[in-house]
């Protein structure tokens, strides 16, 4: 069969199959600029500039002291903040139409990643954190005793 083949149709197929992978390749990936070499420019979308200062205008210099920690010596507050932050968190996002149940068990999870917050003399002041987050974002919906209903 290779006898059937001359050189010459040989280089000519070899020539005429790169030269059909160069055009794949440059209309490919190359096209904008092979057609600025004829005389083709591309459009631009038409686009407004954004001025710095409008830009500066949606952000609000803070003071940087407020992102410190605070220096807070009661122990019961340092105890509770991380729990009242995640409550307050998760309580913001639930949908203000879930039942009593789902909000309950929601808190008891959170509650449980707090081990140091189960003792007796955290008790009345976690009821509070919790009953104030629950009327902050369920007003009318929860009584004093559904709150002593997550002790049982």
């Amino acid at each position: 069969m290779l006898n059937s083949i001359s050189w010459n149709q040989y280089v000519t197929a070899i020539i005429t199959l790169l030269l059909f992978y160069y055009c794949f390749v440059g209309f490919k990936y190359f096209r904008w600029e092979i057609l600025s070499l004829i005389g083709i420019k591309r459009l631009e979308e038409k686009s407004t500039a954004i001025q710095v200062a409008d830009i500066k205008k949606h952000y609000v210099a803070s003071n940087h002291v407020d992102f410190l920690p605070k220096g807070n010596s009661d122990e019961a507050t340092v105890i509770f903040q991380p729990f009242w932050d995640e409550a307050n968190a998760y309580l913001a996002e639930m949908k203000p139409e879930a039942p009593k149940e789902e909000i309950f068990f929601a808190v008891k999870i959170i509650l449980g990643k707090y081990p140091g917050l189960h003792s007796a003399e955290h008790k009345l002041g976690l009821e509070n954190a919790i009953a104030g987050l629950l009327a902050q974002y369920y007003p009318e919906k929860f009584t004093a005793a559904d709150i002593q209903y997550m002790w049982v």
